[in-house]
């Protein structure tokens, strides 16, 4: 009976113990906040990304909860991935991968935000206005989404004698595959998406022989799918001759 009792009164003893530890801890100066670091972010500050972590300078290191500052992070749209590290007594290291917008896009009413991939980030807001491209998908081209970064990937270094990053618009066109204006040469590219190579190899060849020839400037658009090329001029070159 002894035994127990004296079992008992230890642990009442070393949970009172640790309890005062804690509460000592939690509200020493010695533990608290002097420095928040962030890093990899492009789109927020570094102020909203500390505003949003909810660590601000004075509170207690030791009371900050990781999984909830994580979690509060990843609620903000524009963050893809987090990682958070805390350095004893009072340094946080925070890094964030932002999602990077390419293109505009619309949803009911409103324009959005889209990624590489076609999937909304948010909403367009004045604040932060960024211009891009204007991306429109026809319906049942929806399964073509998934290889949009590769595709633009290879048309963004494809040899073209076009500078096909500054495409106002781009559009998966059940019609003519994938379509892109590119504002500065006021010429619309079109180009199949089913045998996605050889058709832009083909584009390749197509554009370069025109500006070999010096007929370039004349072209308002190119189209090629498959074994077919549709090239539509604005006027003849003889009407400069």
């Amino acid at each position: 009976m002894l035994t127990l009792f004296t079992s008992f009164l230890f642990i009442v003893i070393l949970s009172v113990a640790l309890l005062y530890l804690y509460r000592f801890f939690t509200v020493s100066e010695y533990f608290a906040v002097k420095d928040v670091q962030v890093a990899g972010n492009v789109r927020l500050g570094s102020a909203e990304i500390q505003k949003l972590a909810e660590i601000s300078p004075g509170m207690n290191s030791l009371a900050v909860r990781m999984g909830a500052v994580e979690a509060r992070l990843l609620d903000n749209p524009w963050i893809a991935g987090v990682s958070v590290k805390r350095e004893l007594p009072g340094s946080f290291y925070i890094t964030v991968r932002e999602r990077v917008p390419r293109y505009w896009g619309r949803r009911d009413d409103k324009v959005v935000y889209l990624d590489s991939r076609g999937d909304i980030i948010c909403e367009v807001e004045p604040a932060k206005f960024t211009s891009l491209p204007f991306l429109s998908v026809d319906p049942g081209m929806e399964p073509w989404f998934g290889l949009l970064p590769d595709m633009v990937g290879s048309l963004e270094t494809a040899s073209l004698p076009l500078d096909v990053n500054n495409a106002a618009w781009v559009r998966l066109s059940r019609s003519g595959g994938m379509e892109l204006f590119l504002e500065n040469a006021d010429m619309t590219l079109g180009i199949g998406v089913e045998d996605w190579t050889t058709n832009l190899n083909r584009l390749a060849l197509v554009l370069g022989d025109l500006s070999r020839r010096g007929e370039l400037k004349y072209v308002r658009s190119v189209k090629v799918d498959g074994d077919s090329v549709w090239v539509e001029a604005a006027r003849s070159p003889a009407a400069d001759r």
